[in-house]
């Protein structure tokens, strides 16, 4: 079996670099949607802009027919959580954003204007998440068992593999191991930096997992991490509905 690699672009935000699942936090000020360090914070103001500006273009663009968010709150949050630990990563390895950003491409594929706060952080993060992988690649070793042992149980819980871990190993390229060897090691990196900064999601929203590297069905479109950094209980319920 050949993996597949993983999408640079996808056609729905909600699908970006985080799925959200509840996570009971120390913290909880109403104003803070995620803590990062001491002063770091993600607010909910800032959640709240993105949301009302997102909501205005969706709700224009529908020209009077029924509009619904694409996203909801704690997709949001979940993108500039992940924003926030690229940038980190991304100065810790000396990676920046390249001089022309392809805003209008993502635009395009999203279904909101270049322009919008959403498209630009969404775009910054797809990106930077490729340059990263780029740069911890060049010097990925050989992925261990532990680590492609929960690669083939993410295939196993989607029900995309009709193989066992034996098979699934030989079926394995060079190519496939050096891609999947530098998003453990862009794993590794953030989840030190997750450490050291004492992340914390509000348990007003659901639990976060950060997708470093993802699987798309061909034949269904179908996406899921099977890389990623999980925060808190992936079984939890959301505290925060979002009705649109």
């Amino acid at each position: 079996m050949t993996m597949m690699r993983a999408r640079s672009l996808v056609s729905v935000v909600v699908a970006a670099s985080l799925a959200v699942g509840g996570l009971s936090g120390c913290r909880s000020q109403p104003a803070v949607a995620v803590y990062i360090g001491q002063s770091g914070h993600i607010t909910e103001h800032h959640v709240q802009q993105i949301w009302d500006e997102t909501s205005e273009l969706v709700t224009s663009a529908a020209a009077g027919q029924a509009a619904r968010m694409p996203i909801a709150r704690v997709d949001i949050v979940g993108l500039l959580l992940t924003n926030e630990l690229y940038d980190r990563v991304a100065k810790q390895q000396k990676v920046t954003l390249p001089a022309t950003m392809p805003y209008a491409e993502v635009a395009e594929q999203i279904g909101l204007p270049d322009s919008a706060e959403l498209t630009r952080i969404y775009t910054q993060n797809l990106v930077l998440r490729q340059n990263l992988l780029q740069s911890v690649s060049a010097a990925a070793a050989e992925p261990s068992d532990e680590d492609l042992r929960g690669v083939y149980q993410q295939f196993a819980d989607n029900q995309a593999i009709n193989l066992d871990f034996a098979g699934f190993k030989k079926s394995l390229q060079a190519a496939d191991k050096k891609e999947l060897q530098g998003a453990f090691t862009l794993r590794d990196e953030v989840e030190s930096l997750v450490g050291e900064l004492d992340v914390e999601i509000s348990p007003r929203y659901e639990d976060v997992v950060l997708g470093i590297y993802s699987y798309t069905d061909q034949a269904s479109g179908r996406s899921f991490p099977i890389v990623s950094v999980p925060f808190g209980d992936p079984d939890a319920k959301p505290l925060v509905v979002d009705v649109a």
